[in-house]
């Protein structure tokens, strides 16, 4: 949304296997009824777009609710509703959701469909204005199903008693093998720009999806699974944790999200203030078809982008990063976590050590400027070689994207910077230092997101808090839990300094972390405990209080039953910041945010494996945290989590 504008979006299909030019009418207005109508125009569907349609609507007024049609011969689309932003000077409230990771295998669109029956039950100034999604729109495998023989694929079944399957690529991978690191051998994933456009396609026939998409305008960054798993760059990362050439994959990944996702890209204003509104250019633009070859990489250099050019013209088909204002209470700084990233700093493999050591990471990620320029020749506590001690510094945005960030938070006067991060800049540690006798160090849970580039992440939130930039909140998703926290300066000082404040929201339908942390467990009683024990017939998801406690308490409360007891254990320098964990999760969060507070709620689903039809899955329990604005100089305050419906361990 713009304040004179809106993109409209909608995809043509000839009922007679036409494949060429399709004629479009759209139709705004007002009212639903169309008594006033605003734009009526013929338009044509090409092959070219795969019959898709972006319309860069111009000329409205701002702060208004808009509704929309399209006609195709004797067809009408259902009813959309939009809406613009506010007047730059406004100082209008918002409340928008956000959403992420919506694998369609996995589970059903439920969530979606729970978020709009809240919101059609909601007072009209209490009702969201846009959806900010933050990535894994679609899953490029095929397959990728934790519970399924691939001979004999048991699929959800729907409560029309159709399944929820899903039909081969028209083109697709070779079927991945069964020596490979992937859990689902005989999956197969995406490699054409037709594979690409039939996810789209099949994503959108979910009735709930379209329904959300109906109702209110989306802003939308990407992260991996739009492009390949765990992706950076244009590398492909299925089988080897050094990246295979992928360049055409990206490039067809690329504008098959053009055709499907609408976004407003080239021509977006800058960022800044009432008088300098474009103190920072805008670096987004749209897509622009380029002709590469999946070409070998050269390796790093200045920075982690390769100088192959293959790689960096795929990269810059499309460029996404980007701001949206709304009046002076909101600027939405989105942030592409993915094209300019550096391969993750994976330590070697070490007998006894499951998860990357803090330590470990924190030398790889920084290169050859560790331990001030004199980096060790081996990994601390070892005698592996430290394989990057000539490499640059680990990069999440790339060296053009991060200025650029940092430009857009120092300039911008908007009462909140909300930052649409694609994965979190929380830290998501456990402490197995602190298990008697293991020998196992201090563990990243993953790698992947930012606990694997420590280095640029503290580098950010030091500008954050020496250039006095106060209310940056984050707003991400990728990690299949609920999470919410302050960020801080550095999680490894004694004490750490509290900057800015992010939550991360659990999967629309993608599996929560708990089930794949039991299941991953079950060889080892103690990890096992740390995950999970019984109390009852109920499997409790202990690895929360891990999380937030460290996991000796985990351990403890595991073993004894008590609270007390395993409250003596707590370390609370675990995760600094890190308030709410909720692991077993399916959901999305909602953001109400006024000039001097936000509240925020982290909603979860019951169980989206289940079809509950049209009235959505029944909101098992909505955490809710509320933020006061602060001046520069002084620490956010995180107040929450309460409670409406069951709490989960252990806060309840």
């Amino acid at each position: 949304p713009q304040p004179d504008g809106v993109v409209l979006w909608t995809r043509v299909e000839a009922i007679e296997g036409n494949n060429d030019y399709i004629n479009v009418r759209v139709q705004i207005s007002r009212q639903p009824g169309f008594a006033e109508i605003v734009l009526d125009e013929m338009l044509a569907t090409t092959p070219a777009s795969d019959h898709t349609l972006r319309l860069v609507v111009q000329g409205l007024e701002p702060d208004t609710t808009y509704f929309y049609r399209f006609i195709a011969g004797g067809d009408q689309s259902r009813l959309g509703r939009t809406r613009t932003a506010p007047a730059p000077t406004s100082e209008r409230p918002t409340r928008f959701a956000f959403a992420c990771c919506q694998n369609y295998e996995q589970a059903f669109y439920g969530a979606w469909a729970r978020m709009l029956e809240d919101d059609l039950a909601s007072p009209t100034d209490q009702q969201i204005d846009f959806v900010l999604f933050l990535g894994d729109f679609i899953y490029e495998v095929r397959g990728d199903r934790f519970d399924a023989d691939m001979q004999n694929p048991k699929w959800l079944k729907g409560a029309d008693g159709r399944e929820r399957s899903m039909p081969p690529f028209p083109n697709g991978s070779k079927p991945w093998p069964s020596t490979s690191w992937n859990k689902n051998p005989g999956a197969t994933n995406a490699v054409t720009l037709e594979d690409y456009r039939f996810l789209y396609r099949l994503y959108l026939s979910d009735a709930n999806l379209q329904a959300a998409r109906a109702r209110w305008p989306f802003v939308r960054i990407w992260d991996d699974h739009e492009f390949t798993n765990n992706s950076w760059q244009s590398h492909d990362t299925y089988f080897d944790n050094g990246g295979t050439p992928a360049q055409r994959r990206k490039v067809a990944a690329n504008q098959a999200w053009f055709e499907y996702i609408p976004a407003l890209l080239t021509g977006m204003p800058g960022a800044g203030s009432v008088d300098l509104p474009d103190a920072v250019e805008n670096q987004a633009h749209d897509f622009k078809f380029v002709d590469v070859q999946d070409t070998p990489y050269l390796g790093p250099q200045q920075d982690w982008v390769d100088p192959n050019i293959d790689n960096r013209a795929a990269l810059a088909s499309l460029t996404v990063y980007r701001t949206l204002r709304w009046g002076k209470t909101v600027e939405l700084v989105l942030t592409d976590n993915r094209s300019y990233k550096s391969p993750p700093p994976h330590p070697p493999k070490i007998e006894g050590q499951a998860l990357p050591a803090v330590d470990h990471v924190k030398v790889l990620d920084l290169g050859k400027t560790a331990n001030e320029g004199d980096p060790p020749s081996t990994l601390p506590d070892t005698e592996i070689v430290n394989p990057r001690r000539l490499n640059p510094r680990g990069s999440v945005l790339g060296p053009q994207q991060k200025a650029w960030f940092k430009g857009v938070l120092k300039a911008s006067d908007a009462r909140w910077k909300i930052w649409a991060n694609a994965f979190p800049a929380l830290t998501v540690r456990l402490d197995l230092n602190n298990i008697l006798f293991s020998g196992v160090k201090k563990s990243c849970l993953g790698i992947d997101g930012w606990n694997g580039y420590p280095s640029e992440r503290a580098e950010l939130m030091t500008f954050i808090r020496d250039q006095g930039v106060s209310n940056v909140v984050a707003c991400a998703g990728d990690h299949h839990m609920h999470l919410a926290g302050l960020l801080v300066d550095d999680p490894d000082a004694d004490t750490p300094g509290a900057v800015a404040v992010e939550f991360a929201t659990a999967g629309i339908s993608s599996e929560p972390v708990f089930p794949g942390a039991e299941r991953a467990s079950r060889t080892s009683s103690v990890f096992h405990s740390i995950v999970t024990y019984q109390s009852g017939d109920e499997a409790v998801e202990n690895i929360n209080l891990a999380l937030i406690g460290g996991v000796g308490t985990a351990i403890a409360r595991s073993w004894t039953g008590s609270s007390w007891i395993s409250d003596l254990w707590w370390n609370a320098k675990v995760n600094p910041g890190l308030r709410y964990a909720d692991t077993n999760a399916n959901g999305y969060g909602v953001m109400s945010v006024n000039a001097g507070r936000i509240e925020a709620h982290l909603v979860t689903v019951q169980d989206p494996k289940k079809d509950f039809g049209p009235k959505g899955a029944p909101a098992l329990r909505r955490a809710k945290f509320t933020l006061r604005a602060w001046r520069p100089g002084q620490a956010p305050e995180l107040i929450g989590p309460t409670f409406q419906g069951k709490a989960p361990f252990p806060f309840g």
